[in-house]
């Protein structure tokens, strides 16, 4: 037998580390045991980023399990936010530290931090890592956005949208997301916010302000698409412009939603 395709998906705080490893001013800490620390390497050795990660690892050990590992937690979150000052602070755990019930996200959300703070609950053993950035996404998004402000009336402005779902450790999606903006460009549509790549917490403050979203990457961005679309009456793209045929639907579609001519 010949192997001609492997792919592997990661455990849900992997996707949840890609979000916030994409995203600016987004700090993750993450209820682990010693070894659990491993995805650091995807970003400094696949992604090659020039710096580790925005994650904080708890790194509990054997011997910590015998005391209290909520004091661990809430520890780690406050050297958090005092050594990186991160604008909001996510927390999970690592499916390890799942099968110890601690809910860390509870703990740390009443700990009277200086910085918001989302908590994550990754279902490790029922999800995978998809999911996981899938999660991390649509609960950043609700929590930015729930106070924004819809799309300003259109007169002789253009059409707006936001790009969604390109993240880091993501294939060719920093190369995606400069061609489908050139090609939007070219239809006379603006790109308001691209998300969560490169994005803040203010720039998802500012979702609600686009007329439409284009989904890039379902897997990633379609649930905080079906929430805006709720949320503010944003329609969403269905497309993936992935081929010749695809890209064709795609900019009839896009030109649909934006009310332009597609010809």
């Amino acid at each position: 037998m010949e192997l001609s395709l492997w792919t592997y998906e990661g455990p849900p705080h992997v996707g949840a580390i890609r979000v916030a490893a994409s995203m600016e001013g987004v700090h993750l800490l993450l209820h682990s045991p010693q070894g659990d620390t491993y995805a650091d390497l995807l970003f400094t050795m696949i992604e090659r980023h020039k710096r580790r990660p925005p994650v904080t690892y708890t790194t509990f050990q054997a011997r910590d399990l015998g005391g209290d590992t909520a004091n661990l937690v809430l520890r780690a979150a406050e050297d958090a936010c005092r050594h990186h000052q991160p604008q909001l602070l996510l927390v999970g755990d690592s499916c390890t530290a799942e099968l110890l019930q601690d809910q860390p996200g509870t703990l740390v959300g009443g700990g009277g931090l200086p910085v918001p703070v989302i908590a994550l609950e990754m279902l490790a053993y029922s999800r995978k890592e998809n999911w996981g950035a899938s999660e991390t996404f649509y609960h950043l998004v609700r929590r930015m956005a729930q106070e924004a402000t819809g799309p300003d009336e259109r007169t002789d402005r253009a059409p707006t949208c936001n790009l969604l779902g390109p993240t880091a450790l993501g294939f060719r999606h920093r190369d995606d997301v400069k061609e489908v903006r050139l090609m939007l460009e070219r239809l006379g549509i603006s790109v308001n916010v691209v998300a969560p790549l490169g994005a803040s917490p203010s720039d998802l403050a500012r979702l609600g302000q686009a007329d439409f979203n284009v989904v890039l990457y379902p897997e990633i961005a379609e649930t905080a698409a079906a929430w805006l679309k709720r949320h503010f009456g944003q329609p969403y793209t269905r497309t993936v412009p992935i081929g010749v045929g695809a890209t064709r639907d795609f900019v009839r579609e896009v030109c649909e939603l934006a009310g332009t001519d597609p010809e």
